[in-house]
């Protein structure tokens, strides 16, 4: 009896950890099919995160690298443009110009699929977890040491 419940159990966890593994990796397959649209797509159903992001001080940072003649330099571009590097993210002013500054995909990753289709929970739950997954914040804030040994 007791090895059939210790068998029973182990099958459940092993099923569980399948499908938690199966389910993590489509949403993350998925985000990965994504592209790049810009912060003009995010506005109208997200005025007040829009809001909020329009009051810190990155979302004016663009300015800051084209005074310095620093928006053509790679190691800036790769914090201050949303998915410099990236496919279908910023390449240049003059090319992706609406993808210029950190904006919401720089940490949630391309939306495409949610603006697409915004009530696909998978989607949003991929675009929630991207950070995380991603490791997105230290990406940036790693550099800032930059920031303070230079001449910005």
């Amino acid at each position: 009896m007791k090895k059939g419940l210790v068998l029973a159990v182990l099958v459940s966890f092993v099923f569980l950890t399948l499908g938690l593994f199966v389910f993590h990796a489509s949403r993350a397959s998925a985000q990965s099919q994504a592209t790049y649209v810009g912060i003009d797509k995010c506005k109208g159903c997200h005025p007040s995160e829009t809001k909020d992001f329009e009051s810190r001080k990155f979302s004016k940072a663009w300015s800051v690298l084209v005074m310095r003649g620093k928006d053509k330099d790679a190691e800036c571009l790769k914090c201050h443009a949303t998915g410099y590097g990236q496919p279908g993210g910023f390449v240049s002013d003059e090319v992706t110009p609406q993808l210029k500054y950190k904006q919401c995909e720089a940490c949630h990753g391309p939306g495409s699929l949610h603006a697409n289709n915004p009530g696909d929970a998978a989607v949003k739950a991929g675009m929630k977890s991207y950070v995380k997954d991603n490791d997105v914040c230290i990406k940036c804030h790693v550099c800032m040491k930059t920031h303070k040994t230079s001449d910005f």
